[in-house]
């Protein structure tokens, strides 16, 4: 179990099919948990017709190839990454490949194109990613295939990446001129997870994409906690079209702060894989991340469970908890939104839960998140 205190099996069902969580411990706390054996289920129903190397963007498979081993007809792949330097990887702009192929993969990967990731200079324009997925639908031959996975729910910038919202996702069709018919998309959500690092458990589900119009990137859970799998099949000829114009889309700004689990938090006591920190003495449960705070209205949001007889509060300090913006008596579990202002820049501001008194209890804290308001 995790924060949600689900029951954590090791399979998830895609289209009433079950498939196995990933277990290979790379990169296993994220959405590759099910992005990897999405992507093998994907290349075992092409496998038929796969008769020359299919295309990755993105050199995310080779960390995964011992998934692969019983089926070897499925490394046969090209490998197209601007920036990772490998034996057998192309370090070509994606924008700029023009060779087509029947079958493409790109795990987690568009979102990041024209942002500011690994490597790449942040462009300036917010529907690099659409414009990318679009080139992608150009690369494949008549009747190919792509399969493409990106985070998925509230529209958010988060500087490094573009979180799809549907809204987003519909320009694709509407402003880029994909066919609509050439699209096949299903949704996951994250439930749960065990909150520790080392190839964690997690619980994902499919779902409508109304059940992501909430969800957020980061939060409660490290990186996407909503996904899109988009299946791309080619009908007709490429789409040229200069992009239609669209009145303008809100972008939700990366969180100040989006959990007390996976930020830069000083957490003396630790915390178990179900997320509870122990709270025995009077002290500090956890304090951080030393933050520089430009002045503006902030939002925190916060959702405290208490287990046993604590008494705490949570507040907000700046200059080494020297000097207090806002604080909280919690003694029970509860939800918890409070506005913040702060009139001129605080730095080294850090959210800090004090316990008071000495009885034996434990806290864990689904979600703690403090944004521009």
């Amino acid at each position: 179990m995790g924060i949600a205190g689900l029951e954590l099996f090791n399979y998830f069902l895609y289209d009433r099919e079950p498939l196995p969580y990933n277990q290979l411990p790379y990169g296993n706390c994220s959405e590759r948990t099910i992005e990897i054996p999405i992507a093998i289920r994907f290349l075992r129903k092409m496998e038929a017709g796969i008769r020359e190397p299919y295309l990755e963007i993105g050199n995310v498979f080779a960390n995964y190839l011992p998934l692969l081993d019983p089926h070897p007809e499925l490394k046969n792949r090209i490998v197209l990454d601007k920036f990772e330097e490998a034996p057998g990887v192309l370090n070509e702009d994606l924008m700029d490949y023009k060779r087509k192929h029947s079958l493409i993969l790109c795990l987690s990967t568009v979102e990041h194109i024209g942002q500011h990731a690994y490597g790449e200079q942040k462009s300036g324009d917010r529907e690099a990613p659409l414009l990318a997925l679009r080139h992608l639908y150009n690369l494949l031959e008549p009747d190919g295939s792509a399969l493409v996975t990106v985070p998925f729910g509230k529209l958010m910038d988060m500087g490094w990446l573009i979180q799809f919202s549907d809204e987003y996702l519909r320009l694709l069709t509407d402003s880029y001129g994909v066919p609509a018919e050439a699209l096949n998309v299903s949704y996951f959500r994250k439930l749960d997870m065990d909150m520790h690092l080392n190839n964690p458990k997690q619980c994902w589900i499919q779902c409508g994409k109304e059940e992501l119009a909430d969800a957020r990137f980061d939060s409660p859970f490290m990186f996407a906690n909503g996904i899109a799998v988009i299946h791309m099949k080619k009908i007709g000829s490429d789409v040229a079209i200069a992009p239609r114009p669209h009145e303008p889309l809100n972008y939700l700004s990366a969180p100040t702060v989006s959990s007390v689990y996976f930020a830069p938090f000083v957490r003396p006591a630790g915390f178990d894989k179900d997320g509870y920190f122990p709270a025995v003495r009077p002290g500090y449960v956890f304090y951080g991340p030393s933050l520089t705070l430009a002045p503006g209205s902030y939002s925190l949001e916060a959702s405290i469970e208490i287990d046993g007889p604590g008494e705490f509060t949570l507040e907000v300090t700046s200059n080494q908890g020297r000097r207090l913006l806002w604080s909280r008596k919690i003694v029970r579990s509860e939800r918890l939104s409070a506005p913040i202002e702060i009139e001129r820049e605080e730095q080294q501001a850090e959210i800090r839960l004090y316990q008071h008194n000495a009885a034996h209890c434990r806290v864990r804290v689904p979600s703690l998140v403090l944004n521009e308001a």
